[in-house]
């Protein structure tokens, strides 16, 4: 994975590389679109689109100061709630066995026609 330098300090954003603030002893880090890092598209099908969302949050999260341990929530924005499955398989693959809470919410359209972007708060 492309190691992506953030200021922990910025304000969060839904861009392709998004970026983490910190506040009252959390981190939260904005949406991420699931964007295949070296082609700069939307990664295929949910399953990629789960992964590349994590894997670009954790890649924030780490530069901000925190890492996966301390996730406490991520944020699911998904298009399609059939897909609850595959996201909950690809947390657990990431996370192992106790895989932080999700809350998944259903939006009509994200970006260029995401299925599933991520956002996660997690301790400082």
């Amino acid at each position: 994975m492309k190691e992506i330098i953030v200021d922990p300090n910025a304000t969060p954003s839904t861009s392709p590389v998004a970026q983490a603030t910190k506040g009252g002893g959390f981190i939260f880090v904005g949406g991420q679109m699931p964007r295949d890092f070296i082609t700069g598209k939307i990664a295929p099908g949910a399953e990629a689109q789960t992964r590349a969302s994590l894997e670009n949050c954790m890649s924030i999260l780490k530069a901000a100061g925190s890492g996966p341990e301390k996730v406490m929530l991520a944020i699911v924005y998904i298009t399609d709630l059939n897909q609850k499955p595959v996201v909950n398989t690809v947390f657990a693959e990431i996370f192992g066995k106790n895989p932080p809470a999700r809350n998944l919410v259903e939006v009509s359209a994200i970006g260029e026609n995401a299925i599933v972007e991520v956002g996660v708060i997690a301790l400082a």
